[in-house]
């Protein structure tokens, strides 16, 4: 079987058929979920307090469920529209019971507050921590400001800035272009942790960075 990125661009490998068949394989949620705990593991975040953590090539979002899971708040990137279109579904739903679960807590509140058991701050960052999401090719770079984020983490993408999908691309360049963007965007201190499959064409092209 052929590595998807020597089939053509990720926008038009990653159609909404792929899309939604990756988001519901549970073989590929179960890896997806298992790389991404271990490289949170490897971002060696501060426990006591969510952090804002940059997701490229988000995809459908399965990584950014398990920050999430551990209390942080994400924006996500990705080329394949039809990927950002499923992820948005995921994260409407969860927004919806994370709300659903904020009006059951707040009808009693007023009880668990004379009990001072609650301070309502679970609840808001049970909303917050939901993904932002942005429809964007990471070999253009990154479009955020200086020092937005506490980490990165790219689970299974940067392998796709390694060819030229369309006239005028230079992987080279894009791969310039990201890693430079990527070192703005970050705070000082802040750690990416990027997992990729590696080929003889990465492996050269990272050796010039």
């Amino acid at each position: 079987m052929s590595r998807p990125e020597l089939t053509g661009h990720a926008s038009l490998f990653y159609n909404e058929k792929e899309a939604r068949k990756y988001n519901s394989s549970s073989r590929m949620i179960g890896v997806q979920r298992e790389i991404t705990e271990r490289a949170i593991e490897l971002l060696r975040l501060p426990e006591d307090r969510p952090c804002f953590v940059l997701d490229v090539g988000c995809g459908s979002g399965l990584s950014g469920q398990v920050l999430e899971e551990k209390g942080h708040v994400w924006v996500g990137c990705d080329v394949s529209r039809d990927m950002i279109d499923v992820a948005n579904e995921r994260i409407e739903r969860n927004r919806e019971i994370a709300e659903s679960r904020v009006a059951g807590k707040k009808d009693n509140g007023d009880q668990m507050e004379e009990d001072g058991d609650d301070d309502g701050s679970s609840s808001s960052q049970e909303l917050a921590s939901t993904g932002d999401l942005m429809h964007h090719d990471m070999g253009t770079g990154l479009p955020f400001r200086p020092a937005t984020f506490d980490a990165c983490i790219s689970i299974s993408a940067l392998q796709w800035l390694c060819y030229a999908n369309s006239k005028g691309q230079v992987p080279k360049k894009r791969l310039t272009r990201f890693f430079s963007s990527l070192y703005q965007v970050l705070r000082r201190g802040a750690r990416a942790v990027l997992q990729f499959y590696p080929g003889k064409s990465l492996i050269s092209m990272l050796s010039f960075l």
